[in-house]
């Protein structure tokens, strides 16, 4: 796991080494190419956007939106985890479960006491729903 992390860390220098020699060599205010945003998209999704945007000088709502472009067409997702408290899913009292992903979703669940709920489910429609 650390050595993907260590290979994300050496792709990011490298890019920020590209992405100035772009700046360098730009029309002014010409866009910076797709190639490149696609390189920084890749690695938001690997180390976080706000890691990426300090490091590459990018803006923030160019490369979030970029990413959530990518999430739609079926890009990778950064984690399949999904945390699921047991002992509080088992507990006969009323019970509040928060589910979330990656990319910000949340979903809050407060339950009755002795409500039954179909987990496995729920848990899908919410990693659907993000999408």
């Amino acid at each position: 796991m650390e050595s993907n992390g260590v290979q994300a860390a050496v792709r990011l220098t490298q890019l920020r080494g590209r992405i100035e020699r772009w700046r360098c060599t730009r029309a002014k205010r010409s866009p910076m190419p797709a190639e490149l945003w696609s390189a920084a998209t890749e690695l938001a999704q690997e180390l976080g956007v706000y890691r990426v945007v300090r490091e590459l000088r990018v803006g923030y709502g160019s490369l979030k939106d970029r990413l959530d472009v990518a999430g739609e067409r079926g890009g990778r997702a950064t984690s399949g985890f999904v945390e699921i408290d047991g002992p509080a899913l088992l507990a006969p009292a009323a019970a509040s479960v928060e589910l979330s992903d990656p990319s910000g979703l949340k979903v809050a669940i407060r339950l009755a006491a002795g409500q039954a709920v179909d987990w496995a489910a729920l848990v899908a429609a919410v990693r659907t729903a993000g999408r």
